[in-house]
């Protein structure tokens, strides 16, 4: 463990930002951009869809890569294609809201931003969460995972809170966020060749780390698979409520597309301002143990959701958008710290994208099945999300041991002989 250098997180973190604030941009804009070029509520929701579809193909690809060529390349080439992204997904919003071309061609051009977003521009995300765990100490997991999960938290409230103005730039309109994300990245990546570069470990290391049989994947381990189906829970009621909640509040206000932006921005900056108190400061004061955030954590976002599924005034949906994102803030560090005990260093950047692909899975199914049900009842979606995070609790319920206090051996956690403390 060489030890990780403040200036080398906070470029990991500005560049887990930059990328979280074009995607929630994304998030903000579609209602308003689907609305706007003739684009069907559900269609236009499934260009995250394909984002995340294309991790799912090529996430396996990204951490061999990065065991073979080192963490920094692979955060390199991350770097690179979300700027890409950025500059195709802008420039296809602008010819689909100006209607230079039919608004299926326009989807279709977004379409392929948004995959090259999920096929190379997250490639640098797992990449830096394993790059920061092996150089800090086992006992500061928790916290040094709940501030970099901080940066998308700061990333939730800057890019719905920029886009409004964005979207008023000279002849941009509701490309201006995207057009701007890219030149912002496009001046990030140069700094991340500061990053130490570490030595890539061996092929043949890499097999002595799997687990007892060597071509066991991370997803075929036992102990690994509770965590999994948690994390895919989590990850589907996150993007199922920010994706509908932009409708409810078009639909509640009664507003058009383009006077309920700001309502919308604002609102999923709220939660992502209670994100940011869960993980910045109740996390490193109290210090909860990981199956605690794992237990209190959907518990929490229930709560949120019962309002939300209430259909009640602007206040409400923000109060319950808050509350939801309290308990979302809580569970991801709490499963991704827990699941990182079970395996040794030269396999986090495979746990790491194996997460990823939780979400990129969630991404697929989460925004499209919430704007279905919600087409046909407004509380529906929440209803159901509800319901699957009271399967995420008896998962967590489920987990007598506390990973931390259990020793690794040959890649997977020892017998799960020790209590929790």
């Amino acid at each position: 463990m060489n030890g990780l250098r403040r200036v080398d997180f906070g470029l990991l973190y500005m560049l887990q930002m930059l990328g979280h604030i074009s995607v929630t941009m994304v998030f903000s804009l579609l209602p308003s951009v689907g609305r706007t070029a003739g684009i069907p509520d559900t269609l236009i929701v499934m260009t995250q869809a394909l984002s995340a579809i294309a991790w799912i193909v090529v996430g396996g690809f990204w951490a061999r890569t990065a065991a073979r060529r080192g963490r920094k390349f692979v955060i390199l080439v991350g770097a690179v294609g979300l700027f890409f992204a950025c500059l195709l997904t802008g420039g296809a919003i602008w010819i689909a809201v100006e209607h230079l071309v039919p608004p299926l061609a326009g989807l279709a051009i977004m379409m392929v931003g948004r995959s090259l977003n999920g096929g190379v521009g997250l490639a640098g995300t797992p990449a830096s969460q394993a790059y920061i765990i092996e150089r800090v100490a086992r006992e500061k997991r928790t916290v040094m995972l709940a501030r970099l999960a901080s940066a998308q938290a700061f990333g939730t409230v800057i890019g719905p809170a920029m886009a409004p103005f964005l979207t008023h730039l000279p002849g941009l309109g509701l490309a201006g966020p995207m057009v701007v994300m890219s030149g912002l990245m496009l001046v990030m990546v140069p700094f991340l060749f500061l990053l130490p570069s570490e030595t890539p470990v061996a092929p043949e290391d890499v097999k002595a780390a799997a687990a007892t049989d060597p071509e066991q994947s991370i997803w075929r381990m036992p102990a690994m698979r509770a965590f999994l189906i948690y994390s895919t829970i989590i990850a589907l009621a996150v993007l199922g409520t920010i994706q509908s909640v932009g409708f409810l509040i078009i639909d509640a206000l009664r507003l058009d597309p383009e006077t309920a932006q700001p309502w919308i921005g604002r609102a999923i900056a709220s939660g992502a301002l209670a994100t940011l108190l869960i993980q910045l400061v109740f996390i490193p004061l109290v210090r909860p143990s990981p199956r605690t955030m794992m237990i209190g954590a959907p518990l929490i976002s229930i709560v949120g959701l019962a309002l939300l599924a209430a259909h009640p005034g602007y206040g409400l949906i923000v109060a319950g958008v808050m509350a939801a994102n309290a308990g979302f803030a809580l569970a991801r560090p709490g499963v991704m710290t827990a699941a990182s005990y079970l395996v040794p260093i030269e396999r986090q950047t495979e746990v790491a994208g194996a997460f990823m692909s939780t979400a990129s899975v969630a991404t697929v199914l989460g925004p499209v099945l919430a704007v279905s049900l919600y087409g046909i009842w407004r509380p529906l979606p929440y209803l159901v999300l509800i319901a699957l995070l009271l399967g995420a609790c008896l998962i967590a319920l489920r987990r007598r041991y506390d990973e931390s206090t259990l020793p690794v051996t040959d890649g997977l956690v020892a017998e799960e002989t020790a209590p929790l403390t």
